[in-house]
């Protein structure tokens, strides 16, 4: 019988997967015959305009072109196709006096709706490279600019968006202010534009980076003036988005928040292949100007169900870089040391987090639920397949077979032991239940079932009977100890009790007893949930 709901399940997937095919495929051909066999060359290029007013609302892609004692002479160029965007990745050489200076990078998504994505970096051979200064042709005229302002410190919480208004293209306020996010927003074009950061490059794809060499964009008569500095054993960056039509709706307080969250420039970085934050002090080698490259896409998960363009092209940028920097084990990995977690268990750099790639990978099935792209659930299911193998491999096991899953995984040395956090294993929980939802494929329930069983042999062992809250975290031998975060776990609760009851339609009374263990302890202490 068990052989039989596993190959039910297979065929189910199949027939899911051959579905998807066959629709792109029909999507496409049907586009072939409807325009004939010429193609122009904004078609070549994956620019399909539909009708006249697509191509009025489209934000077309820039050309690199040479500036002057500057060629830039192309050497690689990729092109992807998607459902909802193009994407387009252009490396060219720097050449000067018939030397290569260094290289740049160019990658650009060209969405459905009109709006353009646009990344450059620049890898000089040296600091005698010296910086280069590239105009795109964007042209703001009269706009107002909203920059993000750090009055009390470098805390995303307590920033500020200073509004500038009636700026013209005789205004130096962007030579005036610190470097930082911008928005620019005005009758006819809207862009949301980093500043030009500068890096040191650094060991585990640790980036140090150097502010006071940092330059804002510049709005000219002839469009945006981006300047990439250059420095010894460095590279820099710049980044933006551009729509016809309103990025943001500056007038709704959650959404402005949530800009101001998000940041995407100063704090919370955007660098291309994923999201960067500050190092943390138990990281190393660590720099207090260093930045890591986080997989969970915090940012992208929470813009992904906003309202607004930004929004939904930022996620999507986010979400397909996931499946370009996804390895070939399933996962996505943390690139630097955690100084803890190798004192403790022997975990060294590029160890796997089960909680940040598992909303990783969370994210990506969001993404395929919203943009319908397939590779976004295909990636999903390599991560998924990878996990599973894990959990059953690397787990206590309770005493009804549940698995108590280590929080981290280390390749470099299989069979290590870490501690399991409640936080972790819920959240592992829901993305499987959450997969088997959209999959149907029973290998994921299963799994998910046997965490939940764990949960439920372990219930009260959470509790710590001294404090009223839960303990954060199982530590082998019968140890749990340290205090849980004020929120994270609750949430996570909840959400696995929703899960659980739109599943079975009745509520698992060991979840529900911990989220109510957990909801009186923050009410007695006063902490808003």
């Amino acid at each position: 019988m068990k052989n039989k709901r596993v190959f039910s399940a297979g065929l189910i997937v199949l027939i899911f997967v051959f579905v998807i095919t066959a629709t792109n495929i029909s999507l496409v051909n049907s586009y072939a015959i409807s325009t004939g066999n010429t193609l122009s060359n904004n078609e070549a290029s994956g620019y399909f305009v539909k009708n006249d007013k697509l191509a009025l609302g489209r934000v077309e892609r820039f050309q690199i072109t040479d500036i002057p004692d500057v060629e830039f002479k192309l050497t690689e160029k990729v092109e992807r196709y998607n459902e909802y965007a193009n994407y387009i990745k252009e490396t060219y050489a720097i050449i000067k006096k018939n030397n290569i200076i260094g290289y740049l990078f160019y990658d650009t998504y060209s969405f459905n709706n009109g709006d353009l994505y646009y990344y450059l970096k620049y890898d000089p051979e040296s600091i005698n490279s010296g910086a280069i200064t590239l105009t795109v042709p964007y042209i703001f005229k009269e706009y107002d600019l909203r920059a993000i302002d750090y009055p009390e410190g470098l805390d995303q919480t307590k920033s500020v968006i200073k509004l500038y208004e009636g700026q013209n293209l005789d205004s130096n306020l962007l030579t005036e202010i610190d470097p930082g996010s911008v928005y620019v927003s005005s009758d006819s074009l809207n862009g949301f534009f980093s500043y030009s950061s500068i890096y040191e490059k650094g060991t585990h794809n640790i980036r140090k980076e150097l502010y006071e060499k940092a330059e804002n964009i510049q709005i000219t008569d002839e469009g945006i003036k981006i300047t990439l500095p250059a420095d010894n054993n460095s590279f820099s960056e710049q980044w933006g988005i551009i729509s016809k039509e309103k990025l943001v709706d500056w007038e709704d307080e959650a959404i402005v928040d949530a800009v101001k969250v998000g940041d995407l420039s100063r704090v919370r970085k955007w660098g291309g292949d994923g999201q960067y934050y500050f190092l943390p002090y138990g990281y190393a080698p660590y720099s207090s100007n260093g930045f890591y490259r986080n997989s969970a896409n915090h940012i992208g998960n929470k813009y992904i169900s906003l309202e607004g363009r930004l929004f939904d092209d930022y996620a999507y940028i986010t979400i397909d870089t996931l499946t370009k920097t996804q390895n070939s084990d399933g996962f996505w990995g943390t690139d630097q040391m955690a100084v803890g977690l190798y004192d403790n268990y022997g975990v060294g750099a590029g160890f796997f987090d089960t909680r940040w790639d598992t909303e990783a990978a969370l994210s990506l099935l969001k993404g395929y639920r919203k943009y319908n792209e397939p590779q976004f659930l295909k990636a999903a299911i390599e991560y998924a397949d990878f996990y599973c193998d894990f959990a059953v491999n690397n787990a206590y096991i309770t005493k009804n077979e549940g698995l108590l899953v280590y929080d981290y995984g280390f390749s470099a040395v299989p069979g290590i032991k870490t501690h399991v956090s409640l936080n972790h294993l819920v959240s592992e929980m829901n993305f499987l239940l959450e997969m088997y939802s959209s999959t149907a494929k029973y290998k994921y329930l299963q799994v998910a079932n046997r965490i939940l069983k764990a949960i439920a042999d372990t219930a009260e062992d959470w509790v710590n009977k001294e404090t009223g809250d839960l303990f954060y975290g199982y530590y082998g031998n019968g140890k749990y100890d340290v205090t849980d975060y004020p929120t994270l776990t609750l949430n996570d609760l909840r959400y696995a009790q929703v899960l659980i009851n739109t599943l079975y339609t009745r509520e698992d009374s060991n979840i529900k007893m911990l989220i109510e263990t957990k909801e009186n302890y923050l009410t007695k202490e006063g902490i808003a949930y």
